[in-house]
């Protein structure tokens, strides 16, 4: 298993992987009654629209075993990512439970609905699990994410999940919900990488002892990645460019996701534990900031399209 951290709690705290796997969205597999044929059907429709999907869909079993093999036993997923949940259950059964650690979280349409019990029990049922590791709540919908958390704060009390957090809250949205909360967030899950470094959201969650974990932790690896100091801090330690980010996050205390279609860039993942970056480094890495977002702003978005 990869190093871990400690997401803090009143119990003790729960120890999660240091990277985790991101299923992202899974169309090929929606339920127990999908098979070959509903996926042979389903991309007859769909594969001259997105070809990228079709190899997400092709190869996430594939990662999903290298990923435990190489001891990346983080897996984040969600409700809203079709028939990921299903997929990386399915996959994960032939595995000892005590041997991952799995993310999933609720979608914003079931914050509407406002059961969250019923939502939460919709995720154990896809993944064919009796516990969630870590359940996020996914956006901070608008006159819904208060009373989602607090219904979130129940699920945990009941030991059905061993954390509870948030995803794409930025600092106002923590405020809040920080001021009514009986249990805060242990986790807040958002955008980062070195063109987007969240310094002040990042400052506080630590300060609030909130785990930062970063998603499109790679910049999508971005143009403009390619022209900054990264490339001669990569080439000193023999490594790539998305090596030396994924470090980057870790030495400043992020958990990146990541995701990969491709076997030799996975793996290139998992191989980041031979070396250190320098303070100097860090700090030209955090200079590459421009404050460029490349996904959505948890501001100024249609929740009801998420």
């Amino acid at each position: 298993m990869l190093n871990q951290v400690l997401i803090k709690n009143e119990r003790g705290g729960v120890k999660i992987p240091s990277l985790c796997f991101g299923t992202g969205i899974v169309h090929s597999y929606h339920n127990e009654n999908s098979d070959f044929f509903h996926t042979i059907k389903y991309w007859g429709r769909n594969i001259l629209k997105n070809h990228r999907q079709l190899k997400a869909d092709l190869s996430i079993c594939n990662i999903i075993d290298a990923a435990m093999k190489a001891g990346n036993v983080c897996f984040d997923t969600s409700r809203a990512y079709g028939g990921a949940e299903f997929i990386l259950g399915k996959q994960l059964k032939k595995y000892n439970r005590d041997n991952y650690f799995v993310i999933t979280k609720l979608c914003n349409q079931d914050q509407y609905k406002g059961n969250i019990k019923e939502a939460f029990e919709k995720s154990l049922y896809e993944l064919s699990m009796d516990y969630i590791d870590l359940y996020l709540m996914h956006w901070p919908v608008r006159g819904c994410y208060i009373d989602s958390w607090l219904q979130m704060e129940e699920l945990y009390k009941k030991g059905m999940c061993r954390a509870i957090g948030v995803c794409n809250c930025n600092i106002h949205h923590l405020e809040e919900i920080l001021r009514v909360c009986n249990i805060k967030p242990m986790v807040n899950q958002f955008e980062c990488h070195p063109l987007f470094t969240q310094t002040k959201l990042r400052e506080y969650c630590r300060k609030n002892e909130i785990q930062v974990m970063a998603y499109t932790s790679t910049g999508r690896m971005d143009e403009r990645l390619w022209k900054t100091a990264l490339l001669p801090i990569a080439k000193k330690y023999n490594k790539t460019l998305p090596q030396v980010i994924l470090r980057w996050h870790q030495q400043i205390g992020n958990i990146p996701i990541v995701n990969s279609t491709n076997m030799i860039h996975f793996m290139e993942n998992m191989d980041i534990y031979d070396f250190n970056l320098t303070e100097e480094e860090i700090n030209m890495i955090f200079f590459i900031n421009i404050n460029s977002r490349l996904r959505y702003d948890p501001d100024n978005c249609d929740f009801s399209q998420l």
